[in-house]
């Protein structure tokens, strides 16, 4: 017979054997591992990606429960990429995963970068930005893009409802979100105005809650004694709901995927023969090999 089944079966039957090698030798990139970064990576993992690096300085927090994809009671404390190295490993053993403890900011200038080629031994192909601090993240932008490197960027998620409201386009076509607009200001100061695929919300963000020194906020972040990251250095805290971010996540990784397929024509995509009968299956069905 002409097919064999796998982990990946199903996705060869949709994108094809080219598609599904494209995939394969691709190294991606993701920063940020919290409620966007958790499921871009679980999809990125699930669409057999072959190498995946994945960047966060932080642990999981029991606040991180309601939204983000590693963190349940046993989890608290402990390292997220850490957690989701494990996770992804057991999706596809077959694959690389990497992780890298450390935040992104401008100082460490293209640290990230080499040290993801280093551990993957392969260049990065693509970045998935998902870092929610304005600095860190336009230095990620403009370095991505300076390294011809493309990069898609989650932006705000936080403090909405309505997932359809939630797009996808250019940087330069972002609107309603604050914290885009923030950002299309930090990149026009570098000479930066297109070029950045964006996952944006045109919904009307609900107004954060004060994080006030002395009110009834009390961080109780695992990294509450670290100079970064932790509750005390937030100006404001801002509500999240379960499926915002990982819609936002998915998303990202769904447009990247698409990006990496383009060329393809699927009516003549290279794939089964045919499609095999369950009793066929079961013939050549060989568990735990693939």
């Amino acid at each position: 017979m002409s097919f064999r089944n796998h982990r990946f079966s199903r996705l060869e039957l949709l994108v094809g054997r080219e598609g599904l090698g494209r995939f394969r030798n691709l190294h991606i990139l993701i920063v940020g591992a919290g409620g966007v970064g958790s499921f871009a990576a679980e999809a990125i993992a699930r669409s057999a990606i072959g190498k995946v690096t994945i960047v966060d300085h932080d642990e999981v927090c029991v606040t991180n429960v309601n939204r983000q994809l590693h963190a349940f009671t046993d989890t608290v404390g402990k390292k997220k990429v850490e957690l989701l190295v494990e996770r992804l490993k057991k999706i596809n053993p077959l694959a690389g995963y990497f992780g890298i403890a450390e935040h992104h900011h401008p100082d460490k200038e293209n640290f990230i970068f080499e040290e993801a080629e280093r551990l993957a031994g392969q260049p990065v192909d693509a970045v998935i930005d998902c870092i929610d601090t304005l600095i860190p993240k336009v230095d990620l932008l403009a370095r991505s893009l300076k390294l011809g490197i493309p990069i898609w960027s989650s932006m705000g998620s936080a403090s909405r409802l309505d997932p359809a409201q939630i797009r996808c386009a250019d940087i330069s076509e972002t609107r309603v979100d604050p914290f885009a607009k923030q950002i299309r200001a930090k990149l026009r100061e570098i000479g930066i105005s297109e070029g950045i695929r964006a996952v944006f919300s045109i919904e009307e963000p609900i107004d954060p809650e004060q994080a006030v020194p002395g009110t009834e906020w009390h961080c109780i972040c695992p990294t509450i004694e670290k100079e970064f990251g932790a509750c005390q250095h937030k100006r404001v805290m801002l509500g999240t709901i379960s499926y915002l971010p990982p819609i936002f996540g998915m998303w990202l990784a769904g447009d990247l995927l698409q990006h990496f397929l383009k060329g393809i024509d699927f009516k003549k995509r290279d794939t089964f023969e045919k499609i095999p009968t369950y009793d066929e299956f079961k013939k050549v069905l060989t568990l735990g090999k693939q």
